[in-house]
């Protein structure tokens, strides 16, 4: 009797395990759901390959989706996403900027007259570099006035224009050109400062206007 008891007992054993083992190779099959060209759902434990690079679905043994596979994306896709990622990062960068100009303004000025007051003293800074220039301009007009009215004469009395002469008005011509490039980046400055402060003014408004409603209502 023990010997047959043994014996029917280690039967009974290797079958629970083989049972266990099956129901673990079961539990670790992967069931997919995808769809074909035709708009056919699909099952089954491997997907085609022509399928392989669209969105799938994970299923458990009820049949259940446990998750979900992103497909490949297109190139239209992907050069979307960089487009839109590259939009956010930009305007992330431009709040990060307004956020440090908004500080520097609070400590910087203590009213709108500071500002005023700080924007004079820039603009009359920039006037007296145009002042400059413009003198440098008039100057080398007159003297290029000069130059060619000395080479006219010459060709109409029909004698060679000296070397040296053609070089100077020439040379001078081309400062002249150069100081006018100045004189307009100089000009384009004065109007981009002015519009600034004319910024800032209104920005410094919004923010003491805030700070004040703050600390109105924390009282």
């Amino acid at each position: 009797m023990n010997i047959r008891t043994a014996i029917i007992a280690a039967c009974l054993m290797l079958a629970t395990v083989a049972s266990a083992t099956v129901s673990a190779a079961d539990s670790q099959t992967k069931l997919y759901k995808w769809v074909d060209k035709s708009g056919v759902v699909h099952y089954g434990t491997s997907i085609p390959p022509e399928y392989a690079s669209q969105q799938q679905e994970v299923l458990n043994s009820e049949g259940i989706t446990v998750q979900t596979l992103p497909g490949q994306k297109t190139p239209e896709q992907l050069a979307k996403e960089a487009r839109d990622k590259a939009a956010a990062e930009e305007q992330a960068r431009q709040l990060q900027q307004q956020r440090v100009h908004d500080q520097m303004l609070i400590d910087t000025y203590t009213s709108v007259a500071d500002i005023e007051r700080d924007r004079d003293s820039r603009l009359a800074a920039i006037d007296a570099q145009i002042n400059v220039t413009n003198a440098a301009i008039s100057g080398l007009q007159k003297t290029l006035a000069d130059y060619q009215q000395r080479v006219a004469e010459m060709a109409r009395t029909g004698k060679p224009i000296p070397a040296p002469l053609q070089k100077q008005t020439d040379d001078t011509q081309q400062q002249l050109i150069t100081y006018q490039k100045l004189l307009l980046k100089q000009v384009q400055t004065r109007e981009d400062t002015r519009t600034q402060y004319s910024a800032d003014i209104k920005r410094f408004q919004e923010l003491t206007a805030t700070q004040g409603k703050n600390q109105n209502g924390g009282g």
